[in-house]
């Protein structure tokens, strides 16, 4: 577990968390893309394996592997986040996602599973990654969106209870766009989110300190 200093110098870490704590705010700064708060996670001296289509990668330290991150998808003109998840498994955290991203290219998929070893300072000391690599894909133009404007409300006063009863009341496939004004819905939105069994397409903030969740409904 994390004692509470820990927690106050890693940005998303609720207090007393394990490695799927940490896995999780890992997760949420990659699908954010916001590369320099999940290289706070990263141990400098971080360990970085990546199995890639056709060969076999490794990094070491933190700002070669987030800088590989980056890479991937940081430089996509659009960003989706398909699926994601993040757990412990007996003392090692497991972080999935699959993204959906327009560059030059045109539009692909991309899948990663991370295996990640967390130290006891609550840093990632090594990563193990499989890559699907990146696939030809189309978007599915079909989807119905929904906005809701939460104001200032946060999870704390309300928003999750709001959240939940806006959600229930879209078709299931269909898209909910909450904007909020709360900083702290940045990181518990998006995992109330998916605790609630939804799929967190993207994360984005605006000028003018809103948050644009895009969540569609999965059950």
């Amino acid at each position: 577990m994390l004692s509470e200093d820990m927690h106050n110098s890693l940005p998303g870490v609720p207090a007393a968390a394990g490695p799927g704590g940490v896995a999780a705010a890992f997760l949420n700064a990659l699908s954010a893309r916001e590369f320099t708060k999940a290289q706070l996670l990263l141990a400098q001296d971080i360990q970085f394996r990546m199995l890639v289509p056709g060969r076999l990668m490794t990094d070491q330290g933190a700002h070669a592997a987030i800088r590989r991150f980056a890479s991937w998808f940081g430089g996509a003109d659009q960003f989706q986040v398909e699926a994601s998840n993040a757990q412990e498994i007996e003392g090692r955290a497991v972080v999935t996602y699959r993204f959906r991203l327009h560059d030059v290219r045109g539009w692909l998929l991309l899948e990663q599973h991370l295996m990640l070893d967390v130290g006891t300072d609550g840093r990632i000391e090594a990563i193990d990654l499989l890559c699907s690599g990146f696939r030809p894909a189309t978007v599915d133009e079909s989807l119905h969106v929904h906005p809701y404007d939460a104001g200032d409300l946060g999870c704390a006063d309300g928003l999750a209870q709001a959240f939940r009863e806006q959600i229930q009341h879209i078709p299931i496939g269909d898209v909910l766009v909450v904007s909020a004004r709360d900083p702290a819905a940045k990181e518990d939105l998006p995992s109330l989110a998916r605790l609630m069994g939804h799929v967190v397409h993207s994360i984005k903030v605006l000028g003018d300190g809103r948050l644009l969740v895009n969540v569609e409904r999965g059950r």
